[in-house]
């Protein structure tokens, strides 16, 4: 079996992140993380086009280790300060810097 890739959090750090970060840091961490995956804008896609990641409420719920209820408040919190825009089953980070800033 090989190690997990160098960009994805093992299970120690996983574990770590759930008692010392608070529940909104954890869901800003998700889109952070996965907008940093992603290529750079191609020749296709046009300059300053904010990243997208395409999960629902609930997935990204399961990924921070919450309810849907709370990280829908969370992510209406984040998209009232402008950083998020919400759509169904999608999230514009309109504010990477600052997104990376709340995942502590």
């Amino acid at each position: 079996m090989s190690p997990p890739p160098a960009s994805a959090p093992t299970l120690e750090q996983r574990l770590s992140d759930s008692v010392l970060e608070t529940v909104a840091q954890r869901i800003a961490t998700a889109p952070t993380t996965l907008t940093s995956a992603q290529p750079p804008a191609g020749p296709l896609r046009p300059v300053g086009r904010h990243p997208q990641i395409a999960l629902t409420h609930e997935q990204l719920a399961a990924l921070a280790g919450t309810s849907r209820e709370t990280c829908t408040k969370v992510l209406r919190d984040y998209a009232d300060q402008g950083l998020l825009r919400l759509a169904r089953g999608r999230i514009t980070v309109l504010d990477p810097e600052r997104i990376r800033d709340a995942a502590g």
